[in-house]
C-alpha cells in the first residue's frame, strides 16, 4: 500500500543562481531601510539634524528601489519555490542543495504543507493554509503548532536552512487558499496569536 504521506515525486527546475551583490543586498536591505526611518523619525523629534534626516530618506529610498529593481537584475523571480521532502532532506544530496541554495537566494521553500520565505523586514515568513476559511483561535494555534514543528524539525537537520534564518524573525501566517484572493486569517509573532478577519 502507497504511503499517502510520501511527498509526490517532482522535477525540479535549476534556476539560475543569484548573483552575489544581490544576495549582499538581499541581506542589507532590510537594516539600511530601518536606519534610513530611524534617521528620518530622529529628524522629525529634533534628534538629528534635517541632513541626517534626508540622508536617511536617501537610504530608505535607495533600498527600496532597490528592492523593486534589482531583482530583476539578477534573474530572480518573485514566483520562485522550490519543495523540499523528507527523501532530499535525509540525504543531502544535490537536489537537497539546489533547494536551499535556491531558498537562501529567495525561493520559497515549501516543506511538509508549510512555505518558507524572506521578506524585506528581516522575517522569516511562515505560510501555512487552513482546511477551511472559519477556524477558530484553538484551530489556529494547533496549525501554528505544526508550522513550529517543521521549522524547528529544518532547523535541526539542515544546517543550510539554521544559517540561512538566523537572526530573522520567524512570523505564521495562516491563510485561507493558495490563490489571490486568499486572506490571513490569524498572523503569530512570538507566539502571539492575533486575528486578522
Amino acid at each position: 500500500m502507497a504511503n499517502p504521506y510520501q511527498s509526490p515525486t517532482m522535477t525540479t527546475q535549476h534556476a539560475r543562481t543569484a548573483p552575489s551583490w544581490y544576495v549582499l543586498f538581499y541581506q542589507l536591505y532590510g537594516p539600511a531601510w530601518w536606519i534610513g526611518t530611524g534617521l528620518i523619525a530622529g529628524s522629525w523629534f529634533n534628534i538629528a539634524s534635517p541632513t541626517v534626516g534626508w540622508i536617511g530618506f536617501g537610504l530608505a529610498c535607495a533600498a527600496s528601489l532597490g528592492a523593486y529593481v534589482l531583482p530583476s537584475l539578477a534573474g530572480v523571480k518573485p514566483e520562485d519555490f522550490v519543495v523540499l521532502d523528507s527523501r532530499m532532506l535525509n540525504s543531502k544530496g544535490e537536489a537537497y542543495s539546489d533547494a536551499l541554495e535556491r531558498f537562501s537566494n529567495g525561493a520559497t521553500l515549501m516543506y511538509d504543507g508549510v512555505a518558507f520565505g524572506f521578506r524585506p523586514d528581516n522575517e522569516i515568513a511562515c505560510g501555512v493554509v487552513a482546511q477551511s476559511s472559519d477556524i477558530n483561535e484553538t484551530e489556529a494555534r494547533e496549525i501554528a503548532d505544526h508550522a513550529e514543528t517543521v521549522f524547528d524539525t529544518l532547523t535541526a537537520s539542515s544546517p543550510e536552512f539554521a544559517s540561512a534564518v538566523a537572526g530573522q524573525t520567524f512570523r505564521i501566517s495562516i491563510k485561507s487558499g493558495m490563490d489571490a484572493n486568499a486572506t490571513e486569517l490569524f498572523r503569530v509573532v512570538d507566539r502571539s496569536i492575533e486575528s486578522r478577519s
